[in-house]
């Protein structure tokens, strides 16, 4: 079967180009590049999705969420929170995992072709490098922090005033001597954290040493592997940048005989439901994912009527969950 790819190949162009040629997208292409694909894909005897090409045409209910790794709990609990809210509305969610794998503006275009995709949801951090005229020609969505500009749509949670809450409650329970365990450095949710968090000891007039701070992965693994580092500055809490890093860290603590919280406090970031179950309970920054995916599908539905948007950036209040992780400095 001779798909969009082919054609794109034999033309010697993007996948991009191709789907803005056939689909007579307003453009700047050329009339000579216009030709060569228009020739290829007759070359080739191409013939388009007949649902991919009613698009054109005609409203579709299907919308795309491309997510990194839906092992983890919280882009599970995400997708799931989407679903609903997105089925409520008479759509389709369709769903993406790349694995952390290569995913680029060819693989994006392919995809949506091939699924009659009208809308994206964007969670995957390497979506942002994504160029200016795939985000203008694209209804696109990002549900994570990227370098924002004007024609992206972005809706996500405050992680600047969640990184600034978590901190501001670790103070108040006597909490100085605090470690953080960061985000990969390419993510822009973690810089915002950080960027909270060091407001807060700011406002404090306290000193953070940079030496308590451990660039993890957002993983069980990386959350154990701060302790074995961290552990080792006589630190009095620390501020895990999700959950899955703050498990890994209880973990360690657990090896060691360390009591949580009674020895070091651990606050963590997403609010899973693991939280009531791990022991002891991890206190942890709720990003409010219900309301984000409420607004999500209520924006998406302006988009895909083709309405105006009043503003195209939306941060929804993160909230504290206490629980039995963070005690008091005695």
């Amino acid at each position: 079967m001779i798909t969009i790819k082919d054609v794109a190949k034999k033309a010697g162009v993007s996948i991009t180009t191709v789907s803005m040629v056939l689909n007579n997208t307003e453009n700047k292409i050329s009339d000579k590049t216009r030709k060569k694909v228009i020739k290829a894909a007759k070359d080739l005897n191409y013939k388009p999705n007949i649902i991919a090409k009613s698009l054109v045409q005609k409203k579709s209910n299907s919308v795309l969420l491309v997510i990194p790794d839906i092992t983890n709990p919280f882009f599970a609990h995400l997708a799931k929170k989407l679903s609903i809210e997105f089925e409520e509305k008479g759509y389709k969610l369709y769903i993406h995992n790349t694995s952390f794998e290569k995913f680029d503006e060819e693989i994006f275009q392919d995809i949506v072709d091939r699924n009659f995709i009208e809308l994206s949801l964007l969670v995957d951090r390497k979506a942002k490098y994504f160029s200016k005229e795939v985000r203008k020609n694209k209804k696109i969505i990002f549900l994570d922090e990227i370098d924002y500009n004007e024609d992206s749509i972005l809706i996500t949670g405050n992680n600047e005033k969640g990184g600034y809450i978590a901190t501001k409650f670790l103070l108040s329970r006597g909490y100085k001597n605090i470690a953080v365990v960061i985000g990969p450095k390419d993510t822009a949710n973690s810089s915002r954290r950080l960027s909270g968090f060091l407001k807060c000891m700011m406002d404090n007039n306290l000193y953070f040493d940079p030496k308590n701070i451990y660039h993890g992965n957002y993983t069980l693994e990386g959350g154990y592997q701060a302790a074995k580092y961290l552990i080792k500055r006589n630190i009095d809490a620390v501020f895990c940048f999700n959950d899955m890093s703050a498990y890994g860290f209880l973990n360690y603590c657990k090896e060691k005989n360390i009591d949580v919280p009674n020895d070091l406090a651990i606050i963590g970031y997403d609010n899973l439901f693991f939280d009531n179950i791990v022991n002891p309970r991890l206190t942890s920054i709720c990003q409010n994912w219900t309301k984000i995916a409420k607004k999500t599908a209520q924006i998406a539905e302006i988009v895909l009527n083709e309405k105006k948007l009043i503003k195209k950036k939306y941060l929804i209040e993160p909230k504290l969950i206490i629980r039995d992780s963070v005690g008091v400095k005695k």
